[in-house]
């Protein structure tokens, strides 16, 4: 099935190559038009909200820079979208963004993660947190960078992922996705994509939104109430927003493991609060802002064994968050401009785990993130084919993670200081007046960003090439590298522990084996636990595309393109296996380390344990030594390897695919109707650790489908639109070791919405600027394929449980 589909979908992204000249793509204006690019850089930021003195982010630095003159794809989701889908939230919406996939760090199923789940490291500490994240192609989410209206946003306790989970709906104005490599322009972790999300200021009025919603198997219920309002004077504005979600949980049914009966609270309990506000004022040529956000969010889960309710477990989270974005922004001539902005974000977070007649299991953490940038752009000379574009900055920022889970840390946390420079050119190199054959215009960009980490540098350029061809058919193309930090539970997180015993290594000389062991098997001293020598992560992006516009079908847009990454130095985690018996491995391993290396481990202060399970000592029983004191000299002396399983920058993590977005909007039946189509298809994803054969992380229990597809169809008229949400998840294996190989069947589910424009369908003087909108999310009740003998009976990672949900969310603006 994937292969047909993916088959179709190369034929249709190549429909446009014989397609003749038509209306040019715009954004606002004609993008190539003759004007001049920096005069169209102010006109740009003044149609999308110069108000708000804001960056719209599109994958550059250059303020207002048309998407049409920039090679990186985008991705857009608008506010529409979300409540089209039936989604309450971010982080339900999330999922069905084909490019996403949020297995790490879903929501869903996050109390499953003590019991099996092989989802990633995140998902232990998110048992407790609770956040979603975005991971973009199918790589962990500490690849994918967030950013809130262009900037950068704060962790949320120990999975160190943005809190998107706690914007509201009614706040986002569009989620903006560039599935590129672009450290070189946002910095670290931007190696699968940027995420951006840019919400909504209103300048004038108030908006008032209600969303209810209930399941109709479990009776699972959501509240959501919104006010929105703004005010604007001749220089400046004000805008504030108040909300409250009320979710109950979702609890699916029982499932059989190993025959003992479990019962998971798939979606947790929640309770979400906050307040977000924002001044603008203006003064002469300058531009100041404020704007500042509140949340608290509770929540509650549980894991249920139905056999042995004393293992009953309950799991309470509270976290609460301030954040304050300011800034300070100089309009000079043309597209001369200059932008300080300084963000300081805390998040704080209590979570507790408790058991039946036991004290319950706490811990504290708080995240403080802490920016500094000045930025500046300027046109630097004119071309034939119009001016340059520069761009460039310098930014500070401070990263701080404190928690007394002292278990995972013992130092209670760090904090990571970075200083960058970076910078940006945009050059036009043909131009539509030159009238160049085949070649409306060229541009090419160039970018670069260095970093210093303190305990390691990044050096980041990025190339790209958009070439138009004609009005109805461009190429894109660009190669990126980018970068990504180790998180601060890598590097001080999970307390060293030392641990000895015989195993059989592969590299031991013959000339040192002990005559008491038998041959090949040495004694060898495992060490476990966070590494704080690890570096940045590298990786290679690549892109390729064409955007098409053909002639013969107007108001139709097709995007598709390649990509490929490969990160070198991934940080992972060596099994004590291959430690044994891979080559490549060696590198981190001492052989024959002599007493004093031995002791240096043992010494060292963050090591919490210390245990042995060798013959001679307490006759072969597993052994705690409370000290390194109490460890016996006999047994150091005997050390012939010191194995090192720590996280080490050891691993390559490669991917490439193929991405589609069509759009086609036009009028049908004395309306006007819409259909959306994206997917992304991916051919390879592999995780290859030191010199051992590459692992394929796609198509498996916990991995990526390989075909994922969202598609919309809408029609609207006179004041009423109806249409349909459709996402598809292609099938995989069920590829556990140890069990039965299974083929899992795709999944498609389908919503169902009505749009009322009730101010156009009535007279009522009370209903003047209402709106309602009624969906019915998975219509047809589909269930997630079964896994056999998984924890949670579904993959979490692919097929969350969508229970059919019918939802009316009342809009009134005044």
């Amino acid at each position: 099935m994937s292969k047909l589909v993916f088959r179709a979908l190369s034929a249709l992204s190549l429909v446009g190559a014989c397609a003749v000249p038509a209306a040019a793509q715009q954004a606002a204006g004609d993008p190539a038009g003759e004007n001049g690019a920096g005069r169209r850089a102010g006109e740009e930021a003044d149609a999308r909200g110069a108000d708000s003195g804001d960056i719209v982010v599109t994958g550059s630095l250059i303020r207002g820079l048309p998407r049409e003159y920039v090679a990186s794809p985008v991705y857009t989701h608008d506010r529409m979208d979300m409540v089209r889908s039936g989604s309450g939230a971010v982080s339900e919406y999330m999922l069905t963004i084909p490019q996403n996939f949020t297995g790490d760090l879903s929501e869903f199923a996050t109390t499953g993660a003590g019991i099996g789940s092989p989802l990633g490291d995140a998902t232990s500490f998110n048992q407790f947190d609770g956040f979603a994240g975005f991971a973009l192609r199918g790589l962990a989410s500490d690849a994918t960078l967030t950013l809130l209206n262009g900037r950068r946003m704060p962790s949320v306790g120990l999975t160190e992922a943005p809190t998107v989970s706690v914007i509201p709906a009614m706040l986002i104005e569009r989620i903006d996705i560039i599935p590129d490599g672009a450290s070189a322009t946002y910095g670290a972790d931007a190696v699968a994509g940027v995420v951006n999300i840019v919400t909504r200021r209103p300048s004038e009025g108030v908006e008032m939104q209600v969303r209810g919603a209930i399941a109709t198997q479990t009776g699972k219920a959501d509240l959501q109430a919104s006010l929105l309002a703004g005010h604007s004077w001749g220089s400046g504005s004000v805008y504030g927003m108040a909300m409250y979600q009320k979710r109950s949980p979702f609890v699916g049914d029982p499932v059989d493991v190993a025959g003992e009966g479990l019962q998971i609270t798939q979606l947790p309990d929640e309770r979400l609060t906050g307040l977000y506000g924002g001044v603008r004022q203006e003064a002469g040529d300058f531009t100041f802002s404020v704007d500042a956000s509140r949340f608290q969010r509770d929540r509650s889960s549980r894991q249920l064994y139905l056999d042995e309710p004393a293992y009953n477990r309950l799991f309470r989270t509270r976290t609460t968050g301030v954040s304050i974005y300011g800034g300070a922004h100089w309009q000079g001539q043309g597209a001369t401009a200059l932008d300080l902005t300084v963000d300081y974000h805390r998040t704080h977070t209590d979570s507790s785990s408790s058991r039946v007649g036991r004290p319950p299991s706490t811990r504290e953490s708080t995240n403080r993130l802490f920016v500094a940038e000045l930025r500046g752009q300027t046109e630097l000379m004119p071309l034939p084919g119009g001016p340059v574009l520069a761009a460039g900055g310098l930014q500070y920022r401070e990263e701080t993670l404190r928690t007394d889970a002292t278990i995972f840390f013992n130092r209670s946390g760090g904090t990571r200081k970075v200083k960058s420079i970076f910078g940006e050119l945009n050059v036009p190199v043909v131009g539509p007046e030159q009238a160049v054959p085949l070649m409306r215009s060229l541009t090419l960009s160039a970018a670069a960003r260095y970093e210093d980490l303190r305990f390691d540098t990044a050096l980041s350029p990025k190339l790209g090439l958009r070439w138009q061809i004609d009005r109805a058919i461009a190429l894109r193309g660009t190669f990126a590298r980018s970068f990504l930090v180790p998180r601060f539970r890598s590097t001080i997180g999970i307390a060293e522990q030392v641990s000895f015993g015989l195993y059989d290594y592969r590299f031991l000389d013959p000339k040192y084996q002990d005559p008491a062991l038998a041959p090949g098997q040495a004694l060898v001293m495992f060490r476990a636990g966070a590494n704080p020598d690890l570096k940045t992560q590298n990786a290679d992006t690549f892109t390729l595309g064409m955007d098409l516009t053909p002639a013969f079908a107007p108001g139709l847009t097709i995007k598709a393109g390649y990509y490929r990454i490969r990160i070198s130095g991934r940080v992972g985690t060596p099994s004590p296996d291959d430690s044994l018996s891979v080559q490549d491995l060696q590198i981190f391993n001492i052989a024959q380390p002599g007493l004093n290396a031995v002791r240096e481990v043992l010494d060292n202060p963050d090591v919490f344990r210390r245990f042995a399970e060798v013959p001679w000592v307490n006759g072969g029983e597993l052994t705690m030594f409370d000290s390194a004191g109490q460890v016996p000299a006999d047994l150091l002396s005997r050390v012939q390897l010191i194995a090192d399983i720590r996280a080490q920058n050891f691993a390559v993590e490669a991917t490439d695919g193929i991405d589609l977005d069509l759009a086609w909007r036009g009028p049908l039946l004395g309306g006007s109707a819409m259909v959306k189509l994206s997917g992304q298809y991916i051919l390879n994803l592999s995780l290859k650790a030191g010199g051992s054969t590459a692992i394929s992380r796609l198509d498996g229990y916990a991995k990526p489908a390989d075909l994922r597809l969202n598609g919309t169809i809408a029609w609207a008229r006179g004041g009423v639109s109806i249409g349909s949400v459709i996402n598809y998840i292609d099938g995989f294996t069920d590829d556990r070791p140890g069990r039965p190989v299974r083929s899992i069947g795709s999944f498609t589910t389908a919503s169902l919405f009505l749009g009322l424009d009730l101010g156009r369908l009535t007279s009522a003087r009370w209903l003047k600027d209402s709106e309602a909108q009624i969906v019915v999310a998975n219509l047809f009740d589909r269930q997630p394929p079964r896994i056999v003998d998984g924890v949670l009976g579904y993959d979490p990672y692919n097929n969350p449980p969508n229970p059919r949900t019918i939802g009316l969310v009342l809009t009134r603006r005044f």
